[in-house]
């Protein structure tokens, strides 16, 4: 969007002059967008400066720029203005005065500080990809997982977007919260560790921490708080888009960041929930030819082992044979 048809659609919004659907439409780009919320918090701030902007009905929009500029630079401008008269067209004169000023503040928001730039990594299908942020956190991405951050962050707070899984390790620094958007809900620490998982159609949301303490939280579509959980070591938040509902209790997956740690740990544990969390950490999925298989049982642990390693020794446990197409296994039991 160009900087003119940008301004005028702030100034409608600003003016209380958009349709429902570009409000709702302005909205969420006010969520998604950083750059889009950059440009709207500069230009709100202008229109709320006592003096900008006058609303009589022979406003001068040399003088709007005038003054603008002026004030830009440090400078006081006096200027005389005709006393006010009622008009039936002032809600216009004001829009179109308004206008005018945003248009050229966005032209000197743009030369005096440019457009903040986006920066996204993507993690493929296999593998973790680690991501070092500029404030020394770091960030280790999941399979099919996504960040989206600003490549320097501003002096109050550090905000990103985030899709998939992932765990985060986050530099202490109290002056600046660090925030992660996803889905209707944000994460906010101030230094801490903790794993982060968004389902696919962010249906659940799960946070399990490792270190510090999180703050979990939901918001509406103004970004308003509605909800919040406060979790420590040791616990799990969860969100669930549907019924809208967010929750704490004690973790009790010990295989929760098993993806980047490699080590996978069974202690009785069922054959359909010992699959799970390997098709989870290898990005595989499986399939069981009877159900009745649900019920064996398996106590062991995998350190950093392959794929092939953790079925040959399910395969001799159980008498289990694995055949699969691509990422996708039946699992069956063998006679004897």
């Amino acid at each position: 969007m160009n900087n003119r048809k940008l301004t005028n659609e702030i100034a409608k919004y600003l003016a209380g002059e958009c349709s429902s659907p570009d409000i709702e439409r302005i909205s969420g780009l006010l969520q998604a967008d950083e750059a889009y919320k950059q440009a709207f918090t500069e230009l709100k701030s202008i229109w709320e400066i006592p003096g900008v902007l006058p609303v009589t009905d022979d406003y001068n929009t040399n003088i709007a720029w005038e003054k603008v500029s002026a004030r830009t630079s440090g400078q006081q401008v006096h200027i005389a203005h005709k006393p006010e008269r009622q008009s039936a067209f002032l809600p216009w004169l004001r829009y179109a005065s308004i206008a005018a000023v945003l248009v050229l503040s966005l032209s000197i928001f743009f030369v005096y500080r440019p457009y903040v730039s986006m920066k996204t990594v993507a993690s493929g299908p296999s593998g973790i990809s680690p991501v070092a942020l500029s404030d020394g956190s770091l960030i280790s991405l999941n399979h099919d997982s996504k960040l989206k951050f600003t490549e320097k962050f501003g002096n109050h707070s550090r905000e990103v977007y985030f899709w998939g899984e992932a765990f985060f390790e986050i530099a202490p620094d109290p002056s600046r919260p660090f925030v992660i958007e996803t889905g209707d809900t944000r994460i906010k620490v101030v230094g801490t560790s903790f794993n982060v998982r968004n389902s696919a159609g962010g249906e659940i949301i799960e946070v399990v921490v490792n270190t510090g303490k999180v703050l979990f939280y939901r918001v509406d579509k103004n970004d308003r708080t509605v909800d919040q959980v406060m979790l420590v070591k040791g616990d799990k938040g969860i969100y669930n888009s549907k019924s809208h509902t967010l929750s704490r209790m004690v973790n009790d997956d010990v295989n929760y960041n098993s993806w980047k740690s490699g080590v996978l740990v069974f202690n009785e544990t069922s054959l359909d929930k010992v699959l799970q969390t390997v098709g989870r950490k290898y990005n595989v999925t499986f399939h069981l030819a009877d159900t009745k298989l649900e019920n064996l049982k398996l106590t062991a642990t995998f350190d950093n082992e392959s794929l092939d390693s953790v079925l040959e020794v399910l395969r001799l446990i159980h008498k289990l044979q694995f055949s699969h197409k691509g990422t996708d296994y039946l699992v069956v039991k063998t006679a004897g």
